[in-house]
């Protein structure tokens, strides 16, 4: 039987890992030096790297999915509910090495297709919900096309981590992901969404 706090902890672990170092070159000796337990425990829990790295996709997954239901339940407008979601992504991505999601979408197929499940059903929804939320407020602009837009914000993903654009040493995806939010934001304003916004320091350093 596997003992649940530790398998919680080496997902929480491979996470952290994952997210910094980028999947490919990191090897499950590393992990496990990093966990301060032998490679052998692991395989306790996982059977090879993939399904390691399947594993800490979909628990980050269900995190994330409960930290923005909990923030749709909190917020007390659609321009909060956008903040809040946008302070949580930009802490996400504040240590996040770019090539971490391009590797897992050309090594690991099954996590790449988790995380497109996630994006093209949950995420795209939530957005979606966030604009025509705003529309009928008047926070955001009476004309926006919340299928067109929404679409457009989930796909942005592949762009901001395309190296050929963004090289990683010239540019780091923490400052990328910011301009991005920003600028979906304040295009998607009304006048009385702008002067709410600007009452926050969101996107200032």
């Amino acid at each position: 039987m596997k003992d649940e706090k530790q398998y919680k902890a080496l997902l929480l672990k491979s996470r952290e890992l994952f997210l910094k170092h980028g999947v490919k070159s990191l090897t499950m000796d590393e992990i496990a030096k990093e966990m301060g337990m032998s490679k052998k425990t692991i395989y306790q829990f996982v059977e090879n790297k993939g399904e390691l790295v399947n594993l800490t996709m979909q628990d980050f997954l269900n995190q994330e999915r409960q930290l923005m239901e909990i923030i749709l339940k909190n917020s007390t407008n659609s321009v909060d509910e956008m903040i809040s979601m946008i302070e949580y992504w930009l802490q996400v991505v504040r240590e996040f090495n770019a090539n971490t999601l391009n590797e897992i979408q050309k090594y690991y197929p099954e996590a790449w297709k988790l995380y497109n499940e996630y994006r093209f059903s949950f995420m795209l929804g939530l957005i979606k919900g966030n604009l025509e939320h705003g529309v009928k407020e008047g926070y955001y602009r009476d004309n926006l096309d919340t299928d067109i837009i929404s679409k457009i914000y989930i796909l942005a993903v592949e762009v901001l981590l395309n190296q050929a654009l963004f090289p990683t040493k010239q540019y780091t995806y923490l400052n990328i992901y910011r301009e991005f939010l920003s600028y979906h934001l304040r295009g998607i304003v009304s006048t009385e969404g702008l002067k709410y916004l600007e009452g926050h320091n969101l996107f200032r350093n």
